[in-house]
């Protein structure tokens, strides 16, 4: 048999598993996620390329999908519309490539999905793991989905990114990233000095993981991880730079060679001349086609150099579980632009459907209406200090409680009555609510978690999905989770909580590094900045560590503050 019917045979059999596991009353979705990476991975050898989309998204979200399987008969229309957004027999699954389409056009046009998975790898479905056992730098598919309905011709584009080139016996970039962790981690070290030089150590070694990301492993494709352009005309820009060259020149090209064509210009002032050179040859055209495009390009880039600072869109950036623990955000070229993280398009498009009443040009807009939570179990004072005086003298009157656990009821209060719950204190806050009684709630806070491991994504070993807090806060309606990937030093956190706060929240913000100098070694930025993801930014530049500044993330949709 020709290799094509070889692929083709086997797809057929993987397509045929995958409808066994969707009958099933409680699907194993560590099992259905890596069956739809084997799909992809034939789907990729067979360039059918629309299928390999449809197939990575259905790779990812099983931590929170698995919940829904145990709510077998929603009680109203609304809760089944909301999960038919995540049930494996829903209309948008069944229809495969085009349910997708149909997800990716309800929701708005502002967002740009970037999905990040893991290639297929048997051992993945039958091998169970060791706890937090580090990962293999291995070859990676990204997928970028555009949402909403104005780019009209822009499709899915997947690629495909090969592993990672290290040296033999060096240390892989998950490898340190685990030994930094457990440096920094050690209870049995009590000499100050010996902590600050490990915390030194860490810090350097995760802002090279950072540069790494791009440089030893995405390298050229990083210009898949770019958002659109705010500015319209800049964003027009980006489309007819390549249409213009094509139909100027009558060029024939695939709609898939177009898409890669496209993230060259959105990206170009990111790359350099040879790697927007190896993007090109992913191009099905010929040398002089090709250099008629380069040219354009070129061109564009040349006269580009304001397009560094101009703003960007969101990017919903959707993880592979097992890459989850990598600073993206602190890649050099998205440092500065919004970016949250979600475990799906599933989830997105939940949350979207949940929250749709509230969503203007892509932004979930919220009041100000908040509760505080201050070391409430009494063994943070000076971070209880810096906290209740800066809310003090940034005229924040929300209530709160401080040095005082909240019983369960009370706390599952606070997150039903208001919109924004600050939390300082030891872990994501659930040690005072059960995760089933979490799940029960309908809510529509944000819960800003300054604890340690906050929204850390946890490997239990064996083959079930990663585990974490931020599951339940988004299953629950949370539009939005902030929070900490690892531990943190409590002034840093502090530092990241008032930055954040202070920019975003209505009224004047205040001169922090004015009022705490010690605290704030470099002048700040102190302009009202009401989309929350913007602010992340901002409050990362006052950690005095790489290793705190890269902590801090987002999980779920775009929200602004309304005055």
């Amino acid at each position: 048999m020709e290799a094509d019917a070889v692929c083709r045979s086997v797809l057929n059999e993987i397509e045929e598993c995958l409808s066994q596991i969707k009958r099933m009353p409680l699907p194993p979705f560590p099992v259905y996620e890596n069956t739809n990476k084997a799909a992809a991975y034939i789907s990729y050898r067979l360039k059918e390329f629309d299928s390999v989309a449809y197939y990575l998204s259905e790779a990812h979200g099983g931590g929170i999908r698995s919940k829904l399987s145990l709510i077998m008969n929603p009680d109203t229309a609304s809760k089944k519309e909301l999960n038919d957004c995540l049930s494996l027999n829903s209309e948008y699954v069944t229809k495969g490539y085009h349910g997708l389409i149909e997800r990716l056009k309800e929701m708005p046009s502002e967002w740009t999905l970037i999905q990040i998975t893991k290639n297929y790898n048997p051992k993945d479905i039958v091998t169970p793991r060791p706890t937090d056992n580090p990962t293999e730098v291995g070859e990676l598919f990204i997928s970028r989905y555009q949402c909403g309905q104005k780019y009209k011709n822009i499709k899915p584009l997947t690629i495909k990114v090969d592993k990672a080139k290290t040296s033999l016996g060096q240390k892989t970039i998950f490898e340190v990233l685990k030994k930094s962790l457990e440096d920094t981690n050690d209870r049995q070290n009590k000499d100050p000095v010996a902590i600050r030089n490990l915390r030194d150590s860490a810090s350097q070694s995760i802002k090279s993981i950072s540069q790494e990301i791009h440089t030893s492993w995405i390298k050229h494709w990083i210009c898949m991880l770019l958002g659109n352009y705010v500015d319209e005309k800049l964003s027009a820009e980006v489309y007819s730079i390549i249409d213009n060259v094509i139909e100027e020149e009558n060029m024939t090209i695939s709609d898939r060679g177009r898409m890669i064509l496209y993230q060259i210009t959105n990206a170009v002032v990111q790359l350099t001349d040879v790697e927007i050179n190896s993007i090109l040859k992913e191009v099905d055209c010929s040398i002089e086609e090709m250099s008629k495009l380069e040219s354009a390009i070129n061109k564009y880039k040349l006269n580009g150099s304001h397009l560094m600072l101009k703003k960007r869109h969101s990017v919903l950036l959707i993880l592979d579980e097992h890459l989850e623990c990598l600073p993206w955000e602190t890649i050099p070229c998205l440092k500065r632009h919004p970016i949250s993280r979600v475990s799906s398009v599933h989830i997105v498009h939940r949350l979207y459907n949940k929250h749709k009443d509230s969503i203007q040009n892509g932004l979930m807009k919220i009041k100000n209406q908040g509760y505080y939570i201050l070391n409430p179990d009494k063994t943070l004072s000076n971070a209880e200090k810096r906290m209740s005086s800066f809310l003090k003298e940034r005229n924040v009157n929300w209530p709160g409680i401080q040095s005082q656990e909240p019983t369960s009821e009370q706390f599952s209060s606070i997150l039903k009555k208001n919109n924004i719950i600050l939390y300082c204190g030891h872990g994501n806050g659930t040690q005072y609510l059960h995760s089933l009684d979490l799940d029960k709630l309908d809510l529509q806070c944000i819960p800003m978690l300054f604890g340690c491991s906050s929204v850390k994504h946890t490997d239990k070993g064996g083959r079930p999905n990663f585990v974490g807090a931020s599951y339940g806060y988004l299953k629950a309606g949370c539009p939005c989770v902030i929070g900490m990937l690892w531990n943190v030093t409590s002034l840093d956190a502090d530092n990241l909580a008032r930055a954040m706060l202070n920019v975003w929240l209505p009224g004047n913000p205040i001169n922090l590094q004015e009022k705490w100098p010690k605290e704030f070694l470099d002048q700040q930025d102190y302009h009202m900045e009401r989309e929350l993801l913007r602010t992340l930014a901002i409050a990362r530049k006052t950690t005095k560590s790489f290793f705190n500044y890269a902590a801090l993330v987002a999980r779920g949709i775009p929200v602004i503050m309304t005055d």
